[in-house]
């Protein structure tokens, strides 16, 4: 396969994913219905990491799990293809995270003024960490030798990275999220 046609496959794969992103961002999970409630929704204040572990098995727990698991997982393939497609454009991860929070702050703005969603600082929060575990799982696969390894380095980081986020997530919402909560008198 030539270089010119790998990247037509990879402007192809990148464009598909962004309208799929797209679609579930303004239309998945029944948001054309959140529209009838005209009102702006938005949560400015990240007081935790939205990310954990469920305790308790019920249905209502195991969608809202599934909801924030999928906030992060969701954009680790931006992370990915963004450097894929822009490889000399985005070469840092300064380049790149500074047009990934342009994106998402555009999305996310677009939700709230369209009634399809809310403008919520913690979903910024995880979408960001998910988008920096794609790019961070790309630049490890950067360094095998072989397609099959750049595809088990990929997978490997993407796993390691994202129990290591909800370790971190774990340790920050059990010990700096309930100081900030006493701190500022949310209780």
């Amino acid at each position: 396969m030539t270089l010119q046609t790998k990247n037509r496959y990879l402007i192809t794969i990148f464009f598909f994913y962004i309208i799929v992103l797209v679609y579930f961002m303004f239309f998945g999970f029944g948001r054309p219905q959140l529209a009838e409630i005209r009102e702006y929704r938005y949560s400015l204040l990240p007081l935790r990491i939205p990310l954990w572990l469920p305790k308790s098995f019920s249905i209502d727990t195991f969608k809202l799990w599934v909801f924030a698991l999928g906030n992060l997982i969701a954009f680790i393939p931006f992370g990915v293809l963004v450097p894929m497609v822009f490889k000399k454009q985005l070469n840092t991860y300064f380049k790149f995270i500074g047009l990934f929070l342009l994106f998402i702050l555009v999305m996310e703005t677009m939700q709230m003024v369209t009634y399809l969603g809310s403008f919520d600082a913690e979903d910024i929060m995880i979408n960001m960490i998910g988008a920096s575990i794609g790019f961070y799982s790309y630049k490890v696969s950067k360094h095998a030798s072989t397609q099959k390894n750049k595809i088990v380095y990929t997978a490997l980081s993407m796993v390691g990275l994202t129990l290591l986020t909800f370790f971190i997530a774990w340790i920050y919402n059990n010990t700096v999220t309930p100081y900030v909560i006493d701190l500022l008198g949310l209780d």
